[in-house]
């Protein structure tokens, strides 16, 4: 990564500072303040308040009331102006700070360790995202401006059925009926869209299914597992393998979705913030793929991030190349798999160059066809996290976030892309073998965002 690169990405943090503000006056007890004098003063410095108690006789901090209906504002400004005065504030009510883990009901949670890793199984306690943490934030859907995330997952199909599935619809057209209805140059995307066919008849599929109830399966409704967002809905794809041209076809779809978001406020498309793709080329050169590899760049000054498979080999990518991970584009984020043990998985790839971070991939438990649920592992399965934390840091109840994100989508989408770099836990086992030397850790990149 570059020094301007990073120049601009510190920038952008600074300016992210003034984003999300805390509030401006905090819950306090009504008319009292706490007031600290400067040496030889005291109490009877302020003969119109009443001294309660003295807090520090060596810093001169003395807690005082107000007389009865003293405007607080007023009085504050005054005594603050007083000679005398080294400082004075309201006296803040103060509240335990607790990890409170917010756990969702689903019966199957409690094996979902790539989310909360108690050492189930033998896993590595705290090897895992730390989504529980995370979800004491946002549990994402909406944005703080009320749009609706979207994750679009290109995948073999998915299973429209499943009863644990957050999916979009596209409410703008009518299905079935053979028309355009709202005239996005696609016929019938009601569900979403088939580039294997060119139309809106999705397939099912065991791999997309797995893949998109990591994303957002619903979380708290009782059922099966959860998703990195309880609530962000899922955009199937149907676009995943075959030929080339129709992987450009898949990504083009998401693009025209968001772009159509983007230029009608809202009002047509869908709000596409990530993708997921969790398939590839073993061993390509990114210069045979010129227009593969430029789709991400194209998605990204939408304001799109894609989130990408690495191959499921024991392979440097540096070295002997990947496709789309080795794709030049910043706003492609390469992903290998960790185990529940917080080790790379020994047939993921890696790439200190290339493979931007490590997230779960071993062991993943998801929703499968047909209303069930079971386990998959490689990469594919690592990938969805990292989608899937795209749409939930974009939840978090921030205006100022969302207010940048729509003007500036592009530079706000690689804000995103340096809080989840930022925010995750440093590995041994991927120190050296990847751009962030780390793991995926919600809850940290949330932080960042405050």
């Amino acid at each position: 990564m570059s020094p301007t690169y990073h120049r601009f990405l510190l920038l952008l943090s600074f300016f992210a500072l003034s984003l999300c503000p805390v509030f401006s006056q905090s819950p306090h007890v009504p008319g009292q303040l706490i007031v600290m004098f400067e040496p030889g003063h005291g109490p009877d410095l302020l003969p119109e308040l009443r001294p309660e108690r003295q807090l520090s006789a060596r810093l001169r901090i003395w807690l005082m009331s107000l007389p009865p209906g003293a405007d607080e504002a007023t009085s504050l400004r005054q005594i603050r102006n007083q000679a005398g005065v080294i400082l004075a504030q309201y006296n803040h009510y103060v509240q335990p700070r607790q990890a409170l883990q917010t756990v969702p009901n689903d019966p199957d949670f409690g094996d979902q360790w790539d989310m909360n890793n108690t050492g189930q199984n033998g896993g590595l306690p705290d090897a895992d995202i730390d989504a529980p943490e995370a979800w004491d934030y946002t549990t994402g859907g909406l944005t703080a401006a009320g749009d609706t995330l979207v994750v679009a997952v290109i995948d073999g199909g998915i299973d429209l059925n499943h009863p644990d599935l957050n999916l979009w619809k596209n409410h703008a057209e009518i299905p079935g009926n053979g028309l355009d209805d709202d005239n996005n140059g696609y016929i019938d995307d009601y569900d979403g869209w088939d580039a294997y066919d060119s139309d809106g008849s999705l397939p099912g599929d065991s791999h997309g299914t797995h893949v998109s109830g990591t994303v957002s399966a619903r979380g708290d409704n009782g059922l099966g597992v959860t998703g990195v967002n309880w609530h962000a809905q899922v955009m199937p794809i149907a676009g995943s393998s075959g030929q080339e041209a129709v992987v450009v076809e898949a990504y083009a779809y998401a693009l025209e979705m968001r772009m159509r978001y983007n230029q009608s406020q809202g009002a047509e498309g869908a709000f596409v913030v990530a993708t997921n793709s969790s398939f590839g080329v073993d061993f390509g050169q990114p210069a045979n793929f010129p227009i593969w590899c430029a789709m991400y760049d194209s998605l990204g000054a939408a304001g799109i991030l894609s989130a990408a498979a690495t191959m499921n080999n024991n392979s440097d990518v540096d070295q002997t190349g990947d496709v789309p991970t080795a794709c030049a584009s910043p706003y492609m984020i390469s992903v290998t798999n960790t185990t529940r043990q917080d080790l790379r998985n020994n047939g993921a790839a890696f790439g200190l160059t290339t493979i931007d971070l490590g997230a779960p991939g071993t062991q993943i438990l998801s929703t499968l066809p047909n209303g069930n649920f079971g386990n998959l592992t490689g990469t594919s399965m690592a990938t969805p996290h990292v989608a899937g934390a795209v749409a939930l840091l974009l939840s978090y109840p921030c205006p100022g976030l969302i207010q940048q994100y729509k003007s500036d989508p592009a530079g706000t989408a690689l804000l995103i892309r340096d809080y989840l770099f930022d925010g995750t836990d440093s590995l041994p086992a991927l120190t050296g073998s990847t751009v962030t030397g780390g793991r995926l850790n919600l809850h940290q990149s949330m932080l960042l965002i405050e």
